[in-house]
């Protein structure tokens, strides 16, 4: 699969872009020194974030089977990201977390409202902050976008469901976001499994068996 950087640097009022192929690491590289940065696992700068990373979490938190303690776990992990303004536009994570600062449970009220405070704050104080984006190319949108639709298919859900999404993402950040062998691997028995197995279809369907277990048990 090909990755793209696009790197979007502001210096002396000049703005460069530049977009370098990947495997699972990258050299930037400006005035005359260099630095690597491991994408196998998505380590990026504070206050930058990947993208998927936001709506697979984003994902999780809107499943009505997702545990109180996952939430919450969900949230903290939100509040040590900083997401750029068009993340937060793009995903609506902003919203979410807005709506469960009023959610019947105090602890996920007290942990959204965190992430509120934080993120607020950040965007008043960094208002011109530059962006690191990862991008993924339209032939491995195309290849999730078809996994979803299976996976609704196997569970007999709704395409526009949560749920499929959710397992998708899940799979793909196992994955280390990369549509390798082992995804595609993945994905082709969580399909069957999901297709064939009534008692496992259901479980996953009424929360019995949760979205990270369920993948991590069929994953190549």
């Amino acid at each position: 699969m090909e990755n793209f950087l696009k790197l979007d640097i502001d210096r002396a009022n000049i703005s460069n872009f530049i977009r370098i192929r990947i495997s699972n690491s990258i050299l930037m590289i400006g005035k005359g020194r260099h630095k690597k940065i491991d994408l196998e696992n998505r380590l990026c700068p504070v206050g930058v974030v990947v993208v998927e990373e936001i709506r697979r979490l984003k994902s999780k938190l809107q499943l009505e089977s997702t545990s109180k303690e996952e939430m919450v776990e969900s949230l903290n992990k939100l509040g040590q990201k900083i997401p750029p303004r068009h993340v937060m536009l793009d995903t609506k994570i902003g919203k979410l977390v807005n709506k469960l600062r009023k959610h019947e449970d105090s602890d996920i009220r007290k942990a959204a409202r965190r992430v509120y405070v934080k993120w607020k704050e950040h965007f008043v104080s960094h208002a011109e902050r530059p962006v690191i984006e990862v991008m993924c190319d339209t032939k491995t949108d195309k290849m999730r976008t078809s996994g979803k639709k299976l996976l609704a298919g196997s569970l007999e859900l709704e395409e526009s469901h949560n749920l499929p999404d959710a397992i998708e993402r899940e799979a793909f950040y196992h994955h280390k976001r990369l549509i390798s062998y082992d995804y595609r691997r993945t994905m082709r028995t969580l399909v069957f499994t999901l297709k064939n197995n009534e008692d496992i279809r259901q479980k996953v369907i009424t929360g019995e068996l949760k979205v990270p277990e369920f993948v991590q048990t069929y994953k190549k």
